[in-house]
């Protein structure tokens, strides 16, 4: 026999279900759990990550999905409501969801908070040349993140030899060697 609740369940369960895995292909959840981390075993700057998030289309439909599917599926399960109403609450619900979110990683991925690290020290990994550019890694709150680097020494440094930070430009950091 036809039962329209069940098939209003169905339907915001698809639609939620839809949305988490959308969120976890896309790798929404791992950016949410992990703002600075965009794969496995490779850390960015959380500029190059800001800069991905000035067209998050894909976020926002997936947040607004997961989240609208489970609050109507949950209004469906523990209310008597009718679907119009439903719909409405979760679509508000769903639109204050995403957006929250994508503030709450564009803040995250900030550039301005998420390179403090004039003064660290870093290791090099790639050899810094007197008027050019190398690599190096540094710690950045409990992430570690590698950076261009130059120096405004005349001497090239080292790979594996230890530098402190004096100042960053964008991504490019300018480094001294460490006493």
């Amino acid at each position: 026999m036809y039962n329209a609740l069940v098939t209003w369940s169905f339907l915001y369960l698809a639609i939620f279900l839809l949305g988490f895995t959308l969120a976890l292909v896309s790798g929404l959840v791992r950016r949410i759990l992990h703002p600075s981390e965009l794969a496995r075993n490779v850390t960015v700057p959380s500029h190059e990550h800001w800069a991905d998030l000035h067209t998050p289309r894909t976020d926002l439909l997936t947040s607004f999905l997961t989240v609208f599917g489970l609050v109507t599926f949950v209004l469906q399960g523990l209310t008597s409501m009718g679907p119009r109403s439903e719909v409405l609450i979760g679509g508000a619900v769903g639109c204050i969801g995403a957006f929250v979110l994508r503030l709450w990683l564009c803040r995250t991925c900030d550039p301005s908070s998420g390179l403090r690290c004039q003064g660290a020290d870093a290791r090099v990994v790639r050899t810094i040349p007197a008027n050019g550019f190398g690599q190096v890694e540094v710690d950045v709150g409990g992430c570690m993140v590698k950076l261009a680097a130059r120096t405004t020494l005349s001497n090239p440094i080292s790979e594996g030899a230890l530098v402190r930070i004096l100042d960053r430009q964008e991504s490019v950091v300018i480094v001294e060697p460490s006493d």
